[in-house]
């Protein structure tokens, strides 16, 4: 995973928790939000694999249709 990536998500996940400036930060700070930020990018890899993997072209093609069909009241 690029360091920028890890970067701009560690100093995201900060700014939610601090007001302060990210380079005014404590390294030790700094390094454990990369270490979150390193975790959260690693986990949301593995879900999107997960749901790239379970979707068949059956599937892909009924979501598909669904999103375009329209459902009339009865």
């Amino acid at each position: 995973m690029p360091p920028d990536q890890v970067e701009l998500v560690a100093q995201a996940f900060y700014a939610a928790e601090y007001s302060g400036d990210w380079d005014d930060a404590p390294e030790i700070l700094q390094q454990q939000f990369r270490d979150l930020a390193r975790t959260a990018i690693t986990l949301l890899h593995q879900q999107i694999s997960h749901c790239r993997s379970s979707l068949t072209p059956a599937k892909v093609l009924e979501a598909a249709h669904d999103e375009n069909s329209v459902q009339l009241p009865s």
